[in-house]
């Protein structure tokens, strides 16, 4: 039987996959959340408050493998949130309780805003870390503060189940449903949209795969908004209510990772966006 996990932040967006992929694998899963989440076969849940000593303390010994998705998440206000240092502090913590405890593979959740978006070149692990707002900050200083022995898997912009409302995909999806108008104001930036479903499979195939160090996780297929936004209305049918325009000050024109140091530890992973955007439920 594969070696049980201890999966912080179960029930959250990211987490919820990464719960759903290890068991498809037949992973054994300690999840831990604040509240637990609806019993299923091979998961033991764990209510626990990790930014408290006494909770980190309660989980560190649960299982041989970490994979911690826990962090300050609310839409928007996560960029300049207080949360986030509370949560860098909480994270050295926990992993160091793991460790204590006999704890092996560790894989933690880092995000592309750590890297310098200003920057020219390409968008990989070899960019320079110098991030712009408290959250990713708050990001790379646990990266370094943890070392090079953690698999560190710097997030891109995803998609999927239970995203919050108020995101681009989820917010044109609900827009057209209504007949309403949608309008992409950024829709010739670049970006690289993976589906939650995706990441969870990179991610658990990194732990998996005894890898270690910083990894980009994506889908390798760049796209512009304008795109996206119209495969969404033609997935609804509903093209005509679709508005593309530019507004000056919306970030960098391609921010895009080369996953080339990812596909060569776990192999090529790709999905179809168009396939994957009319899986979400709604």
């Amino acid at each position: 039987m594969a070696e049980p996990v201890l999966l912080t932040g179960a029930t959250g967006f990211v987490g919820r996959a990464v719960l759903a992929e290890l068991l498809g694998r037949g992973v054994p899963v300690v999840a831990v959340s604040r509240r637990p989440g609806a019993a299923l076969p091979g998961v033991t849940w764990v209510a626990a408050d990790l930014l408290t000593p006494a909770g980190r303390a309660a989980v560190a010994g649960l299982a041989p493998r970490l994979i911690h998705c826990a962090w300050e998440v609310e839409h928007g206000a996560f960029w300049t949130s207080p949360a986030n240092e509370a949560w860098r502090a909480a994270s050295v913590d926990l992993v160091a309780r793991f460790r204590a405890a006999g704890g092996g593979r560790v894989l933690v959740t880092g995000t592309c805003a750590e890297y310098d978006a200003t920057a020219p070149g390409d968008w990989d692990e070899g960019r320079r870390i110098a991030p712009a707002t408290p959250y990713g900050r708050a990001k790379a200083a646990l990266h370094a503060a943890l070392g090079p022995d953690v698999i560190w898997a710097r997030l891109f912009h995803l998609f999927g189940p239970g995203e919050d409302p108020r995101r681009l995909v989820p917010a044109l999806f609900a827009a057209l449903s209504r007949g309403e108008v949608a309008e992409v104001r950024a829709a010739s930036l670049v970006r690289d949209y993976a589906s939650s479903a995706l990441v969870a499979r990179c991610l658990v195939a990194l732990i998996e795969a005894g890898a270690a160090g910083a990894y980009d996780i994506g889908a390798g297929q760049p796209v512009s908004l304008g795109a996206l936004g119209q495969v969404i209305a033609g997935l609804l049918g509903r093209t005509d209510l679709l508005r593309l325009s530019d507004q000056p000050g919306q970030g960098p024109l391609r921010m895009a990772p080369r996953l080339q140091r990812l596909h060569a530890a776990i192999g090529v992973q790709r999905e179809d966006l168009r396939l994957a955007l009319a899986g979400i439920p709604r």
